[in-house]
């Protein structure tokens, strides 16, 4: 055997891909069993597994995993909730990202197909559904992420504020139905959505006591018709799931009123398509699910904008590590 010279590389990346991947699940382990709701207080580790009726050994492993990660903290025997565990993993906070967690690491399911998928392609799938689990995750990551750099920037345009007639499309869960209607409470507000996401939408937003500030509409934004006459239309993370956007984007020009605007919210990829890989990996994922889906270059955004007829169009970068969005505004001249 002969002595090498040491590497001037190391395997530091691929050691933190897989090391994210194996406490992502463990992670998701300590969600989906109520251990941070249920470490709010200290408890050891028997107690615990005695109350959620799992085995005591792993339990404490599990419970040591999760304080070398900084989620718990370990005194003597006791555990309990580090802040930030407490602030965004204990079921019951303003902040709680749960469902965040299980739809992000649940979706491992699908890239545990992705050998096969990579061999014989992805189905041809026409509509993507979306559980309770999936819509709370999301309305989470949209408080938890974007909300608040989102709605500074809508906040600031003049167009917003003067807005009287303003159409959400896609609204889901409608967290931003509600920010919308709150920062321009002179404006009529409405979401549109397929009907068995309404249903999850109004009990939703009557938790925040706005249902009778938001008007609700039935339908498939790339079948029906979405309306006319307003001002302003939002569009946040739906047209990746777009089989024809040429077509959805000209049905909301058409849509507005003249010196109406369209807003749209989404991950983007840059020109090369390999960052930000947050997008990337998203780009990849809604790949496996259906040929139809993806992920969207700012470029492209801005040239199907244009041939739907829209003009001054403005791009805001709002991207945080998690988080890769970018607004992208149209404007409907006067002819």
């Amino acid at each position: 055997m002969h002595c090498q010279e040491p590497l001037k590389v190391n395997s530091k990346p691929i050691d933190d891909i897989i090391y994210r991947y194996r406490t992502a699940h463990m992670l998701n382990a300590a969600v989906e069993n109520g251990i941070f709701t249920k470490l709010t207080f200290p408890k050891k580790a028997h107690q615990l597994a005695e109350e959620i009726n799992h085995d005591p050994r792993t339990t404490e492993k599990l419970l040591n995993v999760l304080a070398a990660s900084g989620l718990l903290i370990k005194s003597g025997e006791e555990y309990h909730d580090s802040y930030e565990a407490q602030t965004f993993l204990a079921e019951g906070g303003h902040n709680y990202i749960g469902n965040l967690v299980r739809i992000t690491v649940g979706c491992s399911t699908l890239l545990d197909r992705l050998n096969d998928i990579l061999k014989k392609g992805p189905a041809l799938q026409d509509e993507l559904d979306f559980d309770r689990v999936q819509l709370l995750g999301h309305a989470e990551g949209a408080l938890c992420e974007e909300l608040g750099p989102v709605m500074d920037v809508i906040k600031n345009m003049a167009e917003f504020t003067r807005s009287k007639r303003i159409l959400d499309l896609g609204g889901g869960h409608g967290v931003y139905s509600i920010a919308l209607a709150q920062s321009n409470p002179s404006s009529s507000v409405a979401l549109f959505d397929r009907p068995n996401i309404i249903e999850f939408a109004k009990e939703f937003i009557a938790k925040y006591e706005m249902d009778d500030k938001i008007r609700f509409i039935s339908g498939d934004f790339n079948a029906d018709d979405i309306g006319t006459g307003y001002d302003m239309v939002f569009v946040s993370h739906v047209l990746y799931l777009s089989c024809d956007l040429n077509s959805v984007l000209r049905k909301i020009y058409n849509s507005l009123n003249d010196d109406g605007i369209v807003v749209l919210n989404h991950w983007m990829l840059d020109d090369c398509r390999t960052s930000p890989k947050v997008s990337v990996i998203f780009d990849l994922y809604l790949s496996l699910v259906s040929k139809k889906y993806g992920c969207h270059t700012i470029s492209e955004f801005v040239e199907l904008l244009i041939n739907a007829g829209f003009g001054d169009v403005r791009i805001f970068d709002i991207r945080t590590p998690h988080s890769p969005s970018m607004i992208v505004m149209g404007l409907k001249k006067k002819r």
